[in-house]
């Protein structure tokens, strides 16, 4: 693995970042303060625009509280920073602070000034780093870490580049994997947390792309390297949808074929997201964005008018809440109610029927527990969690689009029962199950 001078400098200067963690099972982020206590994140990225004062209000904070959201991210000037703590008073939601394009000096003050503050969740590094940035953001990072040692750091990787590899050597440069990525990240910053976004939901002339292929690849990454650090793991939801390097359009331009980019998400979309991230045994969901963005402007060497232009959000340009809000709050509901099973968890297996992906394990019968499980041609993940002394089974439509009959009988079902969002269990009695786009099933072994 080739890597410049200062990188190979960084690795062996990374061993003095290596924390001592001490075991506190009701806390994965030990011995630092978990950034939602006893709870999974559910994070709001963007809950306001850039500079937009009259956006920073109690409303607008409330209204991200009543959405599900534990946990906003905000990246913006000292003011509006200090007005978005101002505002969050009395929500209930813990804020993130984004380095975004600050240096030293600023995250310093930063840090500084809102290490005590109650609301603070801890601090997001430089968003997708390349790789290029780490010798700096190593600095910047220690010295986070310095000031603020019970407060996460953490940052946000690149994972998808498709084929283009110049731009996968901008993020991950000669490492040549993200296998070999994650290891170097892991020597030079040890992080508290791992976090990545990949979207597996796009358009493409006109037709909708799902790639599950790489959406299981990284998660099953990002699984593995999670476990064997000891750490947790964030994973990422679109929930603002944009077209790409185009110019003025609405949102039908995705549908008929005259643009590309992602779709606005449906309810099965996001709840396959963010619970397929759950029975992996993520602890903290990312939703991008939460209110809708102004277009960014074209990249270098294009000849679009935009490189992105958004077309929706939870919250849209106006200030109103979507049928997008709608949909991400009853998906956050169902998080919240199975809390108990998902933060903390174990993972004790995770095997995929009909389809595997790179990396992840095929659905045998020495999985256990089960007399018949038959899936459509999709499939679905299959994951086993402990928890508290307690263990679970979920079952996941691998299809955000379709739904999926299976057909699936226990060896001993009277000693399992179906959970429900709703706080209630069912006994189990049918053996033929349809699962929604996306949809779930979690059941309590006794």
């Amino acid at each position: 693995m080739k890597l410049p001078h200062i990188l190979n400098t960084l690795i062996i200067a990374g061993s003095l970042l290596t924390p001592t963690f001490t075991a506190d099972a009701t806390n994965p982020y030990s011995p630092l303060e978990a950034p939602t206590p006893g709870r999974i994140t559910i994070l709001a990225k963007t809950p306001f625009n850039s500079g937009k004062t009259s956006e920073i209000t109690e409303a607008r904070f409330k209204e991200a509280a009543e959405c599900g959201f534990n946990a906003v991210s905000i990246a913006d000037s000292d003011d509006c920073i200090a007005r978005g703590f101002r505002a969050a008073a009395g929500s209930g939601l813990k804020i993130v602070i984004c380095q975004g394009s600050k240096g030293m000096q600023e995250m310093s003050q930063l840090v500084n000034m809102y290490k005590d503050n109650p609301l603070l969740a801890g601090y997001e590094m430089r968003d997708e780093p390349k790789f290029s940035y780490l010798p700096e953001l190593k600095d910047i990072y220690e010295k986070v870490r310095e000031l603020d040692p019970k407060h996460m750091a953490y940052i946000n990787l690149a994972v998808d580049f498709g084929t283009n590899e110049e731009l996968k050597k901008k993020y991950i440069g000669e490492t040549g994997s993200h296998n070999k990525y994650l290891k170097l990240i892991q020597k030079i910053f040890h992080p508290v947390v791992w976090s990545y976004d990949f979207y597996p939901i796009a358009s493409r002339q006109g037709k909708t792309i799902v790639n599950v292929t790489d959406f299981f690849k990284y998660m099953q990454l990002f699984h593995d390297e999670a476990k064997t650090t000891g750490r947790p793991f964030w994973t990422y939801s679109m929930c603002m949808p944009y077209a790409y390097n185009c110019g003025d359009i609405t949102p039908a331009a995705l549908t008929d074929g005259t643009a590309n980019g992602r779709l606005v998400p449906t309810e099965g979309e996001l709840r396959f997201e963010a619970f397929s991230s759950l029975a992996y045994g993520a602890q903290g969901i990312v939703y991008w964005a939460y209110t809708q963005r102004p277009p960014q402007g074209p990249l270098t060497g294009t000849t679009a008018k935009y490189s992105e232009y958004y077309l929706s959000a939870p919250i849209d340009i106006d200030g109103n809440k979507t049928e997008i809000w709608y949909s991400v709050r009853n998906v956050n509901n169902e998080i919240r109610a199975f809390n108990d099973v998902f933060y903390g968890c174990k993972v004790i297996d995770v095997v995929h029927t009909s389809k595997t992906y790179p990396g992840t394990k095929a659905y045998t019968p020495e999985f256990g527990y089960f007399k018949t499980l038959e899936t459509g041609t999709e499939g679905v993940l299959v994951s086993h969690l402990h928890n508290k002394g307690k263990d679970y089974i979920m079952i996941v439509n691998h299809d955000p689009l379709h739904p999926q009959t299976i057909q699936i009988e226990f060896q001993n079902p009277r000693k399992i029962t179906e959970m429900l969002p709703t706080g209630k269990r069912k006994p189990v009695t049918s053996k033929t199950r349809t699962l929604s786009p996306g949809g779930y099933i979690l059941y309590r072994l006794k």
